[in-house]
């Protein structure tokens, strides 16, 4: 029986996807989950690859509808990213969650998926934000001008997932090492547009560290 992945999150995983499904190769976005799941369908014909992932959500916003385009679903993966957007309402809005409701939010969500598929396996993908120059975005500065803030802000939650990656046993997938060390190959501006979505290249890489990680998980099998 071929296997089903799911993957859920924000925008950076939505990707502008045809949520209406009339146009069968943007039913996964743009990004990489295009990516991954151009290469798995290349490799294991007749896999599944899922996007119900929504641009703007907070974690809040993904519990809120974690029954109906997750639980309901039938996977065998499930994958997600998310954390960004808590930190950017709550530095911009006052409408996010801090790093401590963030963690109970998230941990409920891995828990209903413990318990209502408990042979699935999860993967955690680590979030990460980049620090462009004040040249380089038209929208976005306040990151580049309070970058200690929102960097603090995202290593609390980068260590959070990775906390939960440990406590549910799910395949950790560590982007924002990944980008760390890519940093030192090509400048922020390579990877990301506006210190938060990602270029073409930035979409690959860490598609790459997926499969990567995925696919060297033992007990992960496509097929």
């Amino acid at each position: 029986m071929a296997k089903t992945v799911l993957f859920q999150g924000d925008s950076l995983t939505d990707a502008c996807r045809d949520k209406e499904g009339k146009d069968k190769n943007r039913i996964l976005g743009d990004g990489y989950v295009k990516f991954i799941g151009a290469s798995l369908m290349c490799d294991y014909p007749g896999i599944n690859i899922l996007n119900t992932a929504i641009s703007g959500n907070r974690i809040s916003d993904l519990y809120g509808r974690w029954i109906e385009d997750t639980l309901n679903i039938d996977f065998d993966i499930l994958s997600l990213l998310c954390g960004i957007n808590d930190i950017g309402f709550a530095l911009r809005l006052n409408m996010g969650a801090d790093a401590e409701k963030f963690e109970f939010v998230y941990d409920r969500m891995l828990y209903e998926v413990k318990k209502a598929k408990p042979q699935a396996k999860i993967v955690l993908c680590e979030p990460f934000l980049f620090k462009l120059n004040i040249d380089e975005v038209k929208d976005g500065t306040d990151i580049i001008e309070n970058w200690d803030v929102w960097n603090g802000h995202m290593l609390e939650r980068r260590a959070i997932v990775k906390s939960l990656a440990e406590k549910y046993q799910a395949i950790f997938v560590p982007f924002g090492k990944a980008f760390d060390k890519a940093l030192e190959s090509a400048p922020a501006k390579h990877w990301s547009i506006d210190g938060i979505h990602l270029t073409m290249a930035g979409n690959e890489l860490i598609a790459r560290e997926w499969l990567r990680c995925v696919k060297g998980d033992p007990n992960v099998s496509f097929s």
